[in-house]
């Protein structure tokens, strides 16, 4: 199984009439706030979230917490783990711990951690850490997805036939490079490059005027 741990929200104890009503609006919710991170289904009394780690089942359980406090509305959350021994869920806090799995969570626990304490230096000092460079075939081209970008938050800056986009860490700079490689901008006739901002940006750093 492709996602080895699930969130289960009950409502069983509310009236039959409400439940269709309540479980719509918590799935609408729960989409909104964490995206394809999870996949979401559900039963007639129950809903349920199928997360691929440990962590992010976690995540999305107390994000389910706080959608039910938000509708005031009494409901268990619980998390649980798929024990390919037993064939079953189980409560995730009653399951034997993975090694291999833990390491895992760990490694990604201190790669988020990094990530952030990069971001937030850059936001801090005002000079981002990361670049992404992208070489389109045109000057129209630079220009129509400079404004896509811009219009996304994204600092820029157009070339004749490339441009420069600021990223504050690491993840948001490949995050992007793969969005752009995805969506078609980055065809044959596209280079997309991602580096390490030098010092000579820091010193001509333009003040994030976007130009």
């Amino acid at each position: 199984m492709a996602d080895d741990w699930r969130v289960c929200i009950g409502f069983g104890d509310l009236p039959r009439s409400s439940r269709d009503s309540f479980r719509q609006a918590v799935i609408t919710e729960l989409g909104s706030r964490l995206g394809d991170q999870v996949a979401i289904s559900s039963n007639a009394t129950q809903i349920f979230m199928y997360a691929p780690s440990i962590g992010l089942a976690d995540e999305a359980a107390q994000v389910a917490r706080e959608v039910l406090a938000r509708l005031n509305i009494n409901g268990p959350v619980q998390t649980e783990g798929w024990s390919s021994r037993e064939q079953e869920w189980q409560d995730a806090d009653e399951m034997p711990v993975n090694p291999a799995l833990a390491r895992q969570e760990q490694e990604r626990a201190r790669r988020a951690y990094i990530q952030e304490q990069e971001r937030e230096r850059s936001v801090r000092s005002g000079f981002p850490a990361w670049q992404v460079r992208v070489e389109l075939p045109s000057h129209r081209d630079v220009v129509a997805l400079a404004g896509q970008l811009a219009a996304q938050g994204w600092r820029v800056r157009r070339r004749i036939r490339s441009l420069i986009v600021w990223a504050n860490c690491e993840d948001d700079a490949t995050g992007l490079a793969r969005a752009l490689s995805g969506d078609g901008s980055g065809d044959a006739d596209t280079a997309i490059r991602v580096g390490r901002v030098s010092l000579r940006y820091m010193y001509t750093w333009p003040g994030g005027s976007g130009g």
